[in-house]
């Protein structure tokens, strides 16, 4: 089964990422599909498609695929340049951006912990030193796809959605996760903030792949059958957290340590 890359063709960070798909790693036209337009590269597949890929679905794809990586813009209100990587997913009620409520997709982490080391990479060499290479936490759409997901995303504004270099990163980040896993051992992470810093560090370090992770903001309205699905959708399966630890107050802490203790899941602080 093909590892199936998309993008919006409204998105301009997707388009341009896509461009660098063409350009520099030898995808090709092959047809117009409906609403899609469809490029192939040996047993790889990258999709312009016309709608958002925050509300895909697996009809929509008309593929069976092995993962699905999701190149896309990014925004903030800082507009600080960044790129990211993470696996989407409700973790509350809100479905402003796609997916249904309190539900979360499956998450490969070693294709995130592949994307994340080649953004780190790449942002090296390219000298992107304004750029902050992070995970983000699980948030957002889609939630329905039946196989793993992430995105690769460049962030925060049109600056850098159009940015030649970011886009090499991206696209690199994207054929990376697509055709290669990281060794780290399965995770599910908690605590920090949006940009996750320290479990950024952890899975750059090689010894964790972390794939769904929930923010401080989470324990807000702690919900333990979500900590649990987290678990549960993550492939080939996963019995380890990592915790930012001071990224949590005790009382959130208190919850979180209870809940995994029932589940026979093993922590590991950081």
């Amino acid at each position: 089964m093909p590892v199936i890359i998309v993008g919006s063709k409204s998105d301009p960070a997707a388009t341009n990422i896509a461009e660098k798909l063409v350009s520099n790693f030898g995808f090709q036209y092959r047809m117009e599909n409906g609403e899609k337009t469809v490029f192939e590269k040996e047993d790889l597949v990258l999709l312009q498609v016309d709608g958002d890929v925050l509300d895909m679905s697996d009809a929509e794809m008309s593929y069976d695929a092995e993962a699905i990586v999701c190149i896309s813009r990014h925004s903030s209100e800082s507009g600080r340049p960044t790129l990211t990587t993470h696996v989407p997913g409700n973790t509350g009620c809100s479905t402003q951006f796609g997916g249904l409520p309190r539900a979360l997709a499956w998450a490969d982490p070693q294709r995130v912990q592949s994307a994340l080391n080649a953004l780190l990479e790449s942002a090296d060499q390219l000298r992107l030193r304004e750029y902050s290479v992070s995970l983000e936490v699980t948030h957002h759409g889609p939630t329905e796809l039946h196989v793993p997901v992430l995105f690769v995303e460049i962030g925060s504004t049109i600056q850098q959605w159009i940015s030649a270099r970011a886009a090499e990163a991206a696209a690199e980040a994207a054929v990376r996760a697509a055709t290669e896993r990281g060794e780290g051992k399965s995770a599910v992470g908690f605590g920090g903030g949006h940009y996750s810093p320290k479990h950024t560090v952890t899975v750059s370090e090689g010894d964790f792949a972390i794939g769904h992770i929930f923010p401080n903001y989470f324990f807000h309205e702690y919900d333990p059958y979500v900590v649990g699905q987290a678990f549960r959708r993550t492939l080939g399966g996963c019995d380890t957290a990592v915790i930012d630890w001071k990224g949590l107050k005790s009382p959130a802490r208190k919850k979180l340590v209870s809940t995994l203790e029932n589940m026979n899941i093993s922590l590991v602080r950081i």
